[in-house]
């Protein structure tokens, strides 16, 4: 029976004896062993050839006398093993032409020459002696040598840590107890100095009082590599007391998390492992060094070891260790898992799922476990969580017949989230939702499902459908399939709605670097493929905010096609693909608390704020109390907290588009204003904060403000109807001219903050001499950081052409068909446009494209309106007021 599994025990696999270290009284029964004939006559034969340049080496003048006089008396018959340590270093070097070599047969020859008390002391000393000759440690063909002793290098300690150590460690672990208790006490008198105690601890871990007195001193590691010394005492853990006194060194480090160092751990720590392993699971592990330690934690008996992988679902390659993990403590994992699966995070939605397909695949578990009161009350609520299963006839016809294949582990119906049938009353069954997997493992991203298929996703809830779709995709992350298996992206493509595209933006605009970018890449094509505005906006929000310079560039590509299939411009998309965010019409909305609501608007820079039912405005939103509802209330709050973050995705952009339009003078059609701006939830709060000109042919301009009750408005404060014919543009101060004072005061009196600079903008000019020429000298010797500099690239800037060694020297701006340069010394290097940290500014020149003869340019700055003439001459004038300080 399942329950009868020994869930206590730690079961080493075969797979691991290969490496795995083995220790007396250890998991791990340790076969008889004797020293091997064989190794021992080859070491026999060698030291006999090679005598003649050992003897010389122990003869030189440089050889430390009292490790010549040992050595010398080892080769007579009279052995120490300080003489033996000394020799097998010289002939091994002497034969391999190497001082890193080892040879693990020295360790056979001691022990059946001398006896393993006597092979383990000589061990114990064969790290603080070192071969070199004259011009430095000998290498192959560095002649004559010398031998001269030292404290010991746990850097490189290639006998003790390698194969020879090793093999000694294997005949001592062996050994007889009468054997091993000489060797034990011939080895204590050898344990002077770090290095030698650390040996001993390495030789004989079951000495847990040496392994101790190793772990008060544990040895350096440098931080490009581990140590031999940091190797040898994780091969000697025995105690979870021993790693609590290790305390932050208890971390695997690069160069430890080997399968050797890895598997002897567990095997000598069992349980205690654990938390080792969970620290380093948390570091820098690479991909092959994640998928050994969690095959190991999944190895490991004990609670702590479970919630330790329960808690950690959602990184990648837990999962299917996690799978294995319960099928090999499945009465532990009823256990457990209940808890682990309760709560609003992605991994406990993963363990969720994990209960129950361990639930329906060992129906008879259940009846007999004893669980504890808590776990049995997070069971009955995630299995009352559960929505009844559909009949079949209610079944989309698509999804009822047999599938071809099965679909991957990481994919099992039964461990994904119910897909709900329109209306929410009935779930879809595991058979078809098995079949609809099938299915969505035909999506590629940008085409349509097949219409059979789309009549049965249309037949589902499209939140549920939407949620195991990105369970689905998240699973397939986190089973470390992510570099093969393609498609449980590309349905997102068929399953996702807006949520699921802020999930995939979100994703690709935190994207670090360009490890990995495939992935983010594919999610485009995803978002693209869902199309819905929401998917549109974030792909605009990754081609302005994300890092890699392949995103950008493919989230813009992408855009472009999206706005040709739409007939649109770039502008005319962007003003189209704002969400709303769920914002009544009013542009707020309403916070049921139960017993009390609260509103929420929006201030100038597009920030939530709340007012409570009086109308009082409140720093923040109150997080639910005891007397509120407690179902509305927590649903209220989470509701808040993602309006937060959603808006605060675009707000900056939005008030940036707008400004920018301004300074463009872009015009709408009186319509689209009215449709795409007055009638916006959100960006009503913006429109409202600004004077708007209306345009149409024969009349003058007329300007305006948008009203609190959505009507329109004169400087006088008068009603002003709005034709529906003309053209709407935002104000310049330009336009204005001297009714900018009098807009201000309007302002001022109805207490409206604008968004940007616009009432209070500075108008700036140029010189009669300025406009009549092609050069401006209004910066030129400012000396700015480079980093204020480039950013003119947010205003819409560029970095010039490459010169000699790759370095941009300009930045230009197209303006009114014209190509405005802004001169840079030294300029930015391609590669690393920040590498150098001050920047003196240059003339500003205005040609036909950037590569004209600027002295020859037929372009005048008098060529520019007004506006254009402004906003340029603002943005250099605040660029220079950014000048480094003298």
């Amino acid at each position: 029976m399942i329950t009868s599994r020994p869930e206590n025990v730690l079961a080493v696999p075969d797979a691991w004896l290969e490496d795995l270290l083995p220790r007396h009284g250890g998991r791990v029964p340790v076969p008889e062993t004797i020293p091997d004939q064989e190794a021992r006559a080859a070491v026999r034969d060698g030291l006999e050839a090679a005598e003649p340049l050992v003897r010389e080496v122990l003869e030189h003048r440089g050889t430390v006398p009292e490790l010549a006089e040992a050595g010398l008396a080892y080769l007579k018959g009279e052995a120490t093993p300080l003489g033996a340590a000394v020799v097998a270093r010289v002939e091994t070097m002497a034969r391999t032409r190497s001082r890193f070599a080892c040879d693990p047969g020295w360790a056979d020859h001691l022990a059946a020459e001398h006896g393993l008390a006597f092979a383990a002391c000589a061990f114990a000393e064969i790290e603080g002696i070192w071969v070199y000759g004259d011009g430095g440690p000998v290498g192959l063909e560095e002649q004559p040598a010398y031998v001269l002793q030292g404290t010991g290098d746990l850097d490189h300690a290639h006998w003790a840590a390698g194969g020879a150590g090793r093999r000694m460690r294997v005949l001592l672990a062996a050994a007889s107890e009468d054997d091993r208790n000489a060797a034990a006490q011939a080895l204590a008198g050898h344990r002077q100095g770090r290095v030698r105690r650390l040996i001993a601890a390495f030789l004989m871990p079951d000495r847990t009082d040496w392994v101790d007195d190793c772990c008060q001193d544990p040895p350096p590691r440098l931080s490009y590599y581990t140590s031999s010394g940091a190797k040898m005492l994780w091969w000697s853990l025995g105690t979870a007391e021993q790693v609590e006194r290790l305390g932050d060194w208890a971390v695997l480090r690069t160069g430890e998390r080997e399968p050797d160092v890895l598997y002897t751990l567990v095997d000598g720590l069992g349980e205690a492992a654990a938390p080792v392993l969970a620290r380093s699971l948390d570091g820098d592990a690479e991909p092959k060094e994640r998928r050994r330690i969690v095959d190991a934690l999944a190895r490991i008996p004990g609670d702590e070891a479970f919630r330790i992988m329960g808690g950690r679902l959602d990184a990648t390659h837990v999962l299917p260790a996690m799978e294995a993990m319960i099928d090999r403590f499945p009465v532990r994992a009823l256990r457990l898992l209940p808890e682990l699966g309760t709560g609003t995070a992605w991994r406990s939605s993963l363990a969720a799922g994990l209960l129950n397909a361990h639930l329906e695949a060992h129906p008879g578990l259940l009846p007999a476990a004893d669980l504890s009161p808590r776990a049995r009350e997070a069971l009955d609520a995630l299995q009352a969580a559960r929505t009844a299963e559909a009949p079949l006839d209610q079944v989309p016809a698509a999804l009822r017949k047999d599938g071809k294949k099965r679909a991957p582990t990481w994919a099992r119906p039964a461990a994904l989230p119910q897909i709900l049938l329109r209306g929410r009353e009935h779930a879809l069954p595991a058979a078809a939702t098995g079949h609809l997997v099938e299915a969505l493992s035909k999506a590629s991203p940008r085409r349509a499902p097949a219409q059979r298929l789309k009549e049965s996703l249309d037949a589902l809830d499209p939140g549920s459908l939407a949620e195991f779709g990105w369970s689905l995709f998240a699973r397939w992350r986190a089973s470390g399939e992510a570099t093969r298996i393609g498609w449980a992206l590309a349905q997102l493509g068929w399953t996702g709605d807006d949520e699921i595209a802020r999930r995939l933006g979100g994703m690709a605009r935190s994207w670090p670097g360009q490890n990995g970018i495939q992935l983010p890449l594919k999610a485009l094509d995803v978002l693209a493929g869902i199309g819905t505005d929401v998917a549109v906006m974030q792909l605009h929000l990754v081609a302005d905010k994300a890092r890699p310079k392949r995103l950008k560039k493919r989230a813009g590509q992408l855009l472009t096609e999206v706005a040709d299939e739409r007939g649109l411009t770039m502008d005319q998309l962007g003003d189209r693909i704002v969400p709303d965010f769920g914002l009544d019409a009013a542009g707020g909305m309403t916070l049921d608390y139960g017993p009390r609501t609260f509103t929420v608007g929006f201030d100038e820079q597009l920030r939530p704020v709340v007012f409570d039912g009086r109308g009082t405005l409140r720093k923040t939103l109150p997080k639910p109390g005891a007397k509120d509802d407690p179902e509305a209330a927590p649903a209220a709050y989470r509701a808040f907290t993602g309006l937060k973050k959603d808006v605060r995705t675009v707000a900056a952009d939005q008030i940036g588009r707008l400004e920018r339009a301004m300074a463009g003078q872009r015009r709408w059609t009186t319509g689209d204003f009215r449709r795409l701006f007055v009638r916006h939830p959100l960006l009503w709060h913006l429109v409202r904060r600004l004077v708007w000109l209306h345009e149409e042919d024969g009349a003058a301009p007329v300007a305006f403000r948008v009203a609190e009750d959505r009507t329109f408005a004169g400087v006088d404060d008068e009603a002003l109807p709005l034709p529906e014919s003309g053209e709407v543009r935002i104000a310049h101060p330009v336009h204005l001219g001297e009714s900018v004072a009098a807009w201000s005061e309007v302002f001022a009196d109805y207490e409206i903050l604008q968004p940007f600079p616009q009432l209070g903008r500075p108008v700036r000019a140029f010189t009669a001499e300025e406009a009549a020429g092609d050069r401006l000298d209004r910066v030129a010797g400012t000396v700015v950081g480079v980093g204020k500099v480039l950013g003119l690239e947010r205003r819409g800037w560029e970095r010039g052409t490459p010169q000699d060694a790759g370095v941009q020297h300009c930045l230009t701006r197209d303006v009114a068909g014209r190509t405005v340069v802004l001169d840079v010394n030294p300029g930015f290097p391609v590669m690393s446009p920040a590498e150098w940290p001050e920047q003196t500014l240059g003339a500003v020149w205005i040609a036909g494209s950037e590569a004209s003869d600027r002295h020859l340019a037929e372009a005048t700055f008098g060529e520019l309106d007004e506006v254009e003439a402004s906003e340029l001459l603002l943005t250099l004038h605040d660029l220079a007021a950014q000048a480094e300080p003298a």
